[in-house]
């Protein structure tokens, strides 16, 4: 059984426009708007999902989850109302939610029996210890 997650994609509106910006598709906006799109429009605001399936030199093997895009509650500039669900099969995932505008979280969950529960890094190690020795 699944569970599904859902975050909300806070300020897409900045990171589309940033993209658009970035490829050359849409004109370099004046100073102040510019300011904006620097500082909303960065990837690492962006809502991600990963399962952690064991640890390497780098740290965490992860695949990242694909997800189902909801327009359905969006505002009119897509700053706010667009989310994405991901079906979550039992395991340990990391991931980084939007909280506000230019804020980001990162941390982990464990899914079981389509429950969702926050856990914190010491929790991943532990059952990386177990799962693979």
């Amino acid at each position: 059984m699944r569970a599904v997650l859902r975050l909300e994609l806070i300020g897409d509106n900045y990171i589309q426009h940033k993209k658009l910006v970035d490829s050359g598709q849409a004109p370099q906006p004046h100073i102040k708007k510019l300011i904006r799109l620097w500082r909303y429009g960065r990837k690492s605001l962006r809502p991600w999902v990963a399962r952690i399936t064991g640890r390497d030199a780098h740290g965490y093997v992860r695949e990242f989850v694909h997800s189902s895009r909801d327009y359905s509650e969006a505002n009119s500039i897509g700053s706010k109302g667009i989310y994405e669900y991901y079906a979550l099969k039992p395991g340990i995932y990391e991931f980084n939610e939007c909280i506000a505008l230019g804020q980001a979280r990162r941390y982990f969950i464990r899914v079981e029996r389509a429950k969702i529960t926050e856990i914190t890094r010491e929790d991943v190690e532990a059952w990386l210890n177990d799962t693979l020795e």
